[in-house]
């Protein structure tokens, strides 16, 4: 079994909820052991640029921080 770990995000500023889930995901998966990459496409691609995510937080989860 691979120890590799892939989480295709899709959503970004645009669906907070869904992002963060990608994110708890990707942060599991790391405590877990696993080697992982959170690969961006559509939307998800704009969480790589520097303050585009400040501010956006899903509830129950702390603001991002860039």
């Amino acid at each position: 079994m691979s120890n590799r770990f892939c989480v295709n995000l899709t959503h970004g500023t645009d669906d907070v909820d869904r992002a963060t889930v990608g994110f708890v995901v990707a942060n599991a998966a790391l405590s877990a052991g696993r080697e992982t990459m959170i690969f961006l496409t559509i939307d998800a691609v704009r969480l790589a640029v520097r303050g585009h995510a400040d501010g956006a937080q899903a509830a129950g989860f702390a603001p991002s921080q860039s």
